[in-house]
């Protein structure tokens, strides 16, 4: 698995180096940025130093569960060439999970801070309007996980984990007769190979230009990772952030 990744990756690359002599009309410098709303759930399972843990936690349970949390997109682009990142941060406790053997008898107390960052290269696609932003980066997770058991015992774990990614970002006008600066605008990521089996996510949303210097993001965003951080299985992390997501941010 993660010898296909990271060909898949290297593949992209290759593809955008050879793209990017492409002529480009220049624009000069653009820039996004924009905090929002994740209105994540988080389902999947925990081990933490050989105790696992299962749960699933919609996004109201979230709410109930989160001490702090805050989320930021941004772009920079110079003619075609961009970078672009994504920073989001949660502290949450949850209880009531099922801890292995001990079922609805634990607790977990989290912080999860999860940070994206990739270089890429713009195309325009077949229609009038279409562009195909083509990024390769890496993703960063750090996660502090305190499990406490029913019977007063705890175990605790920090990770760090880095992974190559391999970004596709279509930008696709929506009825541009009819509504001007409406797009589709999804990102697609995988990778993989470095700390983690498989790192995605899948992000379909819709961006609305409502002035020159004020847009609006709407979308559907899910997050997994796979990881496993010891060859005994002792620390693992297998999750879903899923939920939806509005913003409203600068562009200039």
């Amino acid at each position: 698995m993660k010898t296909k990744i990271m060909t898949a990756i290297a593949a992209g690359l290759v593809l955008a180096s050879g793209l990017a002599a492409a002529a480009a009309e220049p624009q000069g410098w653009q820039f996004e940025l924009t905090p929002y709303l994740w209105a994540a759930g988080l389902e999947g399972d925990v081990t933490v130093n050989g105790h696992k843990a299962d749960f699933e936690k919609s996004f109201s349970d979230i709410v109930d569960a989160v001490d702090i949390g805050g989320s930021l997109l941004g772009v920079a682009q110079y003619n075609r060439f961009l970078l672009w990142g994504q920073v989001d941060y949660f502290s949450l406790s949850t209880d009531k999970m099922d801890v292995e053997d001990q079922p609805e008898k634990g607790s977990l107390d989290s912080k999860l801070l999860l940070g994206e960052v990739a270089v890429g290269y713009q195309l325009d696609g077949w229609a009038e309007g279409q562009t195909f932003d083509i990024l390769v980066g890496a993703r960063m997770l750090r996660t502090e996980l305190d499990l406490e058991l029913n019977d007063g015992r705890t175990a605790s774990k920090d990770n760090d984990i880095a992974d190559p990614i391999l970004v596709l970002r279509p930008s696709i006008p929506i009825f541009p007769s009819k509504i001007d600066g409406l797009r589709f605008n999804p990102t697609l990521a995988i990778g993989g190979g470095g700390d983690s089996d498989l790192v995605y996510e899948l992000f379909p949303q819709i961006q609305y230009q409502i002035t020159e210097n004020i847009a609006a993001r709407l979308g559907y965003r899910t997050v997994g990772y796979k990881f496993k951080g010891d060859e005994n299985e002792d620390n693992e992390l297998n999750i879903n952030l899923a939920g939806l997501i509005v913003g409203v941010g600068v562009t200039f």
